[in-house]
């Protein structure tokens, strides 16, 4: 093993232990309101920057205030809901059950996370090192970074090499 694999072990290992930690229910309402937050903010900072106040100097700056003020208005919204849900679940005694679902979540938020470093670094000369190419894990992170490729724009793609 070299220090590719345990760089892997450590991320997987973490991510796991921050799921079980919190809990499934807690993850993905986590994730959903980043992602509600961020949506919200985007579609709606336009109409909400013209109630912003006149004291800020230009338009642009009346936007950003309205982006941040709507991310975390909804972001505060969607940690509420996702608290009293925690709540609950502590509750009806369904907590140990939701932390061991953590754990799948935990290894797939962190296999994607290892993905994307992958990709990163096939930006880079680092595939071409023996770090790399003696290591357990890489061709298995190196597959899936491939796989992702498509989904990537073209000019990034393009650039990605593991050989």
């Amino acid at each position: 093993m070299t220090g590719f694999d345990y760089a892997v072990l450590a991320i997987l290992g973490l991510s796991i232990l921050l799921s079980v930690m919190r809990g499934l229910t807690q993850e993905v309402l986590a994730l959903a309101g980043w992602v509600v937050s961020a949506w919200l903010a985007l579609n709606y900072a336009a109409a909400i920057s013209v109630f912003m106040p006149a004291a800020l100097p230009n338009e642009g700056l009346r936007y950003l205030a309205a982006l941040v003020v709507v991310f975390c208005a909804a972001w505060l919204l969607t940690a509420i809901v996702r608290i009293t849900l925690n709540q609950f679940i502590k509750a009806t005694g369904l907590k140990p059950v939701d932390r061991l679902l953590g754990v799948f979540f935990g290894l797939v938020r962190g296999s994607l996370f290892v993905v994307l470093l992958v990709l990163a670094a096939g930006l880079t000369g680092l595939p071409k090192t023996d770090l790399w190419r003696n290591a357990m894990f890489s061709p298995l992170f190196e597959q899936a970074a491939r796989m992702s490729l498509p989904w990537l724009p073209e000019a990034l793609a393009g650039r990605v090499s593991f050989d």
